[in-house]
């Protein structure tokens, strides 16, 4: 699938209350990144309009594993929504640039800003859909969570062997989950399956509130021997790895203004 696309997170709880989450993975040179993430906020913005169907717009920052720059990933309720919003987009588009009433120099001037912009997004892109419908049990997030600030984001991805998922949700409620529960350092666990494209069966998200929290959280789970249950876990996992991201922007839930973090 080669498309742009579409969130995960509203900022109030930014992965629970989405559907379906349409992840782009964006390679870009770093030494274009500053500009890409200035034409990222301006775009975003000017497609802005309230008829669109899109939840939650949220980019991350690639920090350790993988090979790519940023993630966005953008939430919808359903798939219609998912459908019908990038028509949406091109109309909001067209009616705010119309809207600032340019001279003939200046729209051209933003026209090639944009062309800029997706050329860098498009480049050597790659997504997928995905959707966290029926795993609410694989939820988790503390009381009042500011999601105003960045965020430590351990993503971790699961192939998961043939009719083995029963075995695997319950490996993370006895497990990972139960475990950030316990020690308090971390402010939320989230999950999603695959649904179209290239990607895992399963993924889950840990979020930290800084790298201190997630060094804590390392060190307190670091050496033990494994338990009956982390046995019964891992083997129903075919594949498995980890990567880290910063949370780093993400979309007003009122105004859907896209913002970056402090």
């Amino acid at each position: 699938m080669k498309q742009i696309i579409t969130g995960l997170f509203l900022t109030v709880s930014l992965f629970v209350n989405a559907q379906i989450v349409n992840i782009t993975y964006v390679t870009v040179p770093r030494e274009n990144s500053e500009t890409f993430l200035e034409l990222h906020e301006k775009f975003m913005n000017l497609s802005n309009s309230k008829e669109r169907t899109i939840t939650q717009s949220a980019i991350f920052a690639h920090t350790f594993a993988g090979d790519y720059t940023f993630a966005i990933y953008d939430s919808y309720n359903n798939m219609q929504d998912l459908a019908n919003d990038a028509a949406l987009a091109d109309e909001a588009m067209k009616k705010n640039v119309d809207a600032m009433e340019l001279d003939a120099d200046a729209k051209d001037l933003l026209m090639g800003e944009y062309r800029n912009y997706t050329v860098m997004y498009a480049y050597n892109h790659s997504d997928q859909i995905r959707q966290n419908i029926g795993l609410e049990k694989l939820q988790f997030s503390i009381e009042d969570m500011d999601w105003s600030t960045k965020k430590v984001v351990v993503v971790s991805t699961y192939e998961v062997k043939w009719g083995m998922n029963k075995v695997f949700q319950e490996g993370i409620i006895n497990g990972s989950l139960k475990n950030i529960k316990e020690t308090g350092h971390a402010e939320a666990h989230f999950a999603s399956q695959h649904l179209y494209g290239s990607g895992a069966d399963f993924q889950t998200y840990q979020v930290f509130n800084s790298w201190s929290d997630f060094a804590a959280y390392e060190e307190a789970n670091l050496g033990g021997s494994m338990s009956d249950d982390d046995k019964k876990f891992w083997s129903s996992i075919e594949g498995h790895s980890d990567e880290i991201l910063t949370l780093i922007g993400s979309m007003n839930e009122e105004t859907k203004v896209f913002s970056y973090k402090k």
